[in-house]
């Protein structure tokens, strides 16, 4: 029988799901479709780019691309 998770777990597994189907930005735009708009982009970077530097970043964007573009 497969454990009940918490909301926090839920939301966390969900969140992962997003981001490995659709990339960070496919995430965020899929969220900002069930919200009103009223948090700031800026301060959600902050918090999922955290302790990246910018070839970090880039890497994971290329990867992630290469990956889309081999399932084509």
């Amino acid at each position: 029988m497969q454990k009940v998770k918490n909301d926090l777990e839920i939301r966390n597994l969900g969140m992962k799901s997003l981001i490995d189907t659709l990339g960070y930005a496919g995430m965020v735009r899929f969220l900002r479709q069930f919200t009103k708009g009223g948090s700031d982009y800026l301060e959600f970077q902050e918090k999922i780019f955290k302790g990246m530097s910018v070839d970090e970043i880039y890497a994971k964007a290329k990867k992630h691309h290469e990956g889309k573009q081999r399932k084509k």
